[in-house]
């Protein structure tokens, strides 16, 4: 699927993932009771930052 977009349009999709998975991360350790509330937006943040930190050594813009 991802074959069929345009640079800028895979570049965001990326990115939307990563943040996605940083939700489902942070709402995971929110509802095991790790960390409490703050865990929601530090584990956005945190996926965020790796997913920017992964795709600049992939060479993506």
């Amino acid at each position: 699927m991802s074959d069929s977009l345009s640079d800028p349009m895979r570049s965001l999709v990326d990115r939307l993932a990563f943040l996605v998975a940083g939700a489902l991360l942070g709402l995971g350790l929110y509802a095991l009771d790790i960390g409490g509330l703050v865990a929601v937006p530090f584990a956005v943040i945190g996926l965020l930052v790796f997913g920017e930190l992964y795709l600049f050594a992939a060479g993506d813009d």
